[in-house]
């Protein structure tokens, strides 16, 4: 028998003659014309608060509550008793047992008999409870629960619920480990406690008298522990970190964490060398209204590297400044700061962070307006030099303009204005030290304007712009002058064909095209070697520049050119899903005039043919991918570049990526080998069990399933030097409750002289205990940066909906 009530105070009385049978035939008609009138009709769905993941706390009190027995007694007002599959249900609770006793005067429940209580983050099951229904608050004796947020559960002698967020358990063991057949069966981990304070607002779990016991081995002890119930921050010890470096010996590294606030947390980690000695890490981050940043400080008081005090420093800002004026719009600003203490930094602390690793370090505050389509840039820059070379100039100021429009009257144009102060100092660099840099400031003026004709046919581009430059030095050039002005203009005309066709390729409906395209630019030789190289630098040459103005970036260099660009790609599509299945394409450079133009050092091209590239692109299903350039000298037929990468995917947690890699433009020659994957290690020893693979691939960051080994690396090796450059080497198994990694990763910090001692090797080591924590130095990131498409064996970020626990 069923009663519906709207709130547990307030029991109507049951009415005589009641069919629940008939009734429950009639619903479920009912419901089943409703449904077949809403496909007919094609009734749009709606959104529903009940569908929500967190239950409000007016769902909670005003939500309806339905009971269910086989035997009902009620005295209105008074009692309710449920004996026989007695089941009460409301929003966020749903409680069953043999027998329910419910006192509305006390607004106490007494449970007996399989008792089990189901809330949105936990299950909690046992012989017997009593509990008062408002406030939550009672007792359950000797359940078992299980906590849906982390994935674990355990046995206790007692359970207080102190209000719907809070319980206090007694005498608890845990783990998520799950059973598995035979009488002999002990978790791999088990947590023990006296007590565990579980506070799901806080999302914490406060554990008393802990014992760690790891293959029933007591591996830990510590009479009170903090641990996170979810992925929540939470101030406190984050797990120690061990790990074995060739620099730094032995190393333990002890992190705290400080929630600040929901927008702001540190983190400080004190590190403890045998080789080197202490040191201490700190993080801030910060996030506000407007605009974000971090600031990060290495300290290490006394190296015994070096015998000297050590330190880095790198913050970064982003933001925006409100003026007010809905005229004046806002400001946006940027601020970075990189600094290290001597010049042995970058090689004594390669895995301090990436922007302290390079060989010069920038420093760098931006203020920069826009409205509409005019926006002004103001920079200051400047760079520590860490290497023996000549540092890059600094920027003291930049101030830079723009004003374009885009599609006016079927033009496209824009014009851009930059002044800088450039500066430099040599005295630091030895090499240079008799050297004098070419201090000064340069202006430049650039327009230009195109009307693009775009057809499904194809495109017509042609392109005029005006370069307007003046230097004014500190010191005069080669030719006596302080001063000099350039002012050239460039031509230039782009144009491409698309023609299609429909064909079949192995059974598959695919569309081919074939798209010719024409570049010409002209842009008249003016003699600028006298000039300095400020931000110069030719670029790459590929299927990509090859179609551009200038080879050179940056603004004291233009080259002259004469030089059409011919080339054609061809593109396959399927046609059922639009994917891009292959792609092919080749192009080359005619220079009608020797190129003059040179950067110091650079050898100008003569008129003729280019060097001829060739590009492919294969996607034909997910499972495979393969890229392809090869660039060829035309007057001697010899390959002069070649990059040739691809990747094997077939299914989660199986990939392959091969490249291979060689320059012989480059002085020296090098040609590289790069190799990494993520494997599962059964399917080498002909162990696969595919219809499990497909069960676990189904539940995102759960791996394959338990009982599983994975190798995982990367090999990067020089056929020239024949030997590794760099090397990561480890192993993965996941037990299903804990995922244990070891890896072997070797750097070369000197990647011009490839040898044992330009190269730093560590050892990392990590167990994670799924739902608990994880020890050890984490190769993760090491991982997931060197081998593309590497997946985790468990992600942290995949949360439980309450819809997959029901009840």
């Amino acid at each position: 028998m069923v009663t519906h009530f709207a709130s547990p105070s307030l029991l109507p009385p049951l009415c005589a003659g009641f069919a629940p049978r008939a009734l429950a035939v009639a619903a479920v008609l009912t419901i089943g014309m409703g449904w077949a009138q809403a496909q007919s009709v094609g009734l749009p769905l709606r959104s529903s608060p009940l569908l929500e993941e967190r239950i409000s706390q007016r769902q909670q009190t005003e939500g309806a509550v339905f009971v269910h027995g086989q035997q009902i007694t009620v005295r209105p007002d008074m009692d309710l008793v449920i004996k026989g599959q007695a089941s009460i249900r409301r929003p966020g609770l749903a409680m069953r047992a043999d027998r329910v006793d419910y006192d509305q005067t006390q607004d106490v429940v007494n449970a007996s008999g399989h008792v089990r209580v189901s809330r949105a983050g936990s299950v909690f099951i046992g012989p017997r409870l009593k509990l008062k229904v408002d406030s939550f608050q009672g007792t359950f004796e000797k359940p078992d629960f299980e906590l849906y947020s982390s994935g674990g559960y355990g046995q206790a002698a007692e359970v207080e619920f102190v209000d719907d967020k809070r319980a206090i358990i007694r005498q608890a063991s845990y783990t998520t480990c799950r059973r598995k057949p035979g009488p002999e069966w002990l978790p791999e981990w088990l947590l023990k406690a006296t007590l565990m304070r579980i506070d799901e607002e806080e999302s914490t779990v406060m554990v008393e008298g802990v014992q760690f016991r790891f293959h029933d081995i007591p591996v830990f002890a510590a009479p009170s522990v903090s641990l996170p119930l979810t992925n929540e921050r939470k101030s406190g010890l984050l797990p120690p970190l061990l790990s074995i470096d060739t620099v730094n010996g032995l190393e333990v590294a002890q992190p705290y964490y400080f929630d600040i606030a929901p927008n702001r947390d540190a983190t400080v980690t004190t590190h403890v060398m045998s080789q080197r000695g202490i040191a201490a890490d700190t993080e801030f981050r910060y996030l506000e209204q407007g605009y974000r940043g971090q600031v990060r400080l290495n300290l290490m008081p006394s190296d015994k590297l070096r015998n000297d005090r050590r330190w880095g420093l790198s913050t970064q800002h982003s933001g925006s400044i409100d003026t007010g004026l809905d005229s004046v719009g806002s400001l946006g600003l940027g601020l970075s700061l990189n600094r290290v203490s001597d010049n042995n930094y970058w090689r004594d602390f390669p895995r301090s962070g990436l922007q302290l690793t390079q060989r010069v370090l920038p420093s760098t505050g931006v203020l920069s307006w826009g409205r509409g389509d005019f926006s002004m840039t103001a920079q200051i820059q400047r760079w520590q030099n860490l290497q023996d070379a000549a540092p890059p100039y600094d920027r003291a100021p930049q101030i830079t303009m723009r004003y374009g429009q885009w599609n006016a009257e079927g033009l496209d144009w824009s014009v851009l204005a930059d002044t800088t102060r450039f500066e430099a100092d040599f005295s630091r660099v030895p090499s240079l030290v008799n050297a004098q840099p070419r201090n000064g400031e340069r202006s430049f003026v650039q327009a230009q304007v195109s009307r693009p004709w775009i057809r499904p046919w194809g495109f017509v581009t042609p392109k005029l712009q005006l370069h307007a430059t003046r230097y004014q030095m500190d010191s005069a050039l080669d030719n006596g002058a302080l001063s000099v002005n350039r002012v050239l203009p460039t031509f230039s005309l782009d144009s491409g064909m698309v023609f299609e066709r429909e064909t079949r390729w192995f059974g598959r409906n695919v569309l081919q095209t074939l798209e010719p395209r024409a570049f010409y630019a002209h842009t008249p030789y003016k003699k600028q070697d006298m000039l300095p190289v400020y931000d110069s630098g030719a670029t790459d040459f590929n299927l990509s520049t090859i179609y551009s103005e200038n080879t050179y970036v940056g603004n004291d260099r233009l080259v002259d050119n004469n030089a059409l660009t011919l080339g054609v790609s061809s593109r396959f599509f399927d046609v059922g899903n639009g994917a891009e299945m292959l792609r092919i394409g080749v192009a080359q450079r005619i220079r009608f005039a020797d190129q003059q133009v040179v950067l110091p050092g650079q050898v100008a091209n003569a008129a003729g043919l280019s060097d001829i590239l060739f590009g492919a692109g294969i996607r034909w299903d997910d499972r495979w991918a393969f890229d392809g350039t090869i660039q060829a000298n035309n007057q001697t037929h010899e390959i002069s570049r070649t990059t040739l990468q691809g990747r094997y995917s077939p299914s989660p947690y199986r990939v392959i990526n091969a490249a291979y890699r060689s320059n012989n433009q480059a002085t020296p020659n090098t040609q590289f080998v790069d190799v990494g994957w993520q494997w599962p290690l059964s399917d080498m020893v002909g162990n696969t069990d595919r219809q499990a693979d497909s069960a676990w691939s189904r539940a995102p960051g759960q791996g394959l399933g338990p009982d599983r080994w994975y190798t995982v690396g990367r090999l990067n090796y020089s056929l020239k030097e024949r030997s590794l450059v760099d090397t990561l080497l480890g192993l993965e198994y996941d037990a299903g409750c804990w995922v244990g990694r070891v890896a072997f990763q070797r750097l070369q910090t000197n990647i011009t002289s490839i040898s044992a001692s330009n190269a730093t090797s560590r050892i990392l080591f990590q167990l994670e205990f799924m739902g608990l924590a994880r020890v050890g130095i984490s190769p993760l990131k090491s991982l997931s940066d060197n081998i593309p498409r590497y997946q985790y064996l468990r992600d942290s970020t995949v949360q439980p909906s309450r819809f997959q626990h029901y009840e």
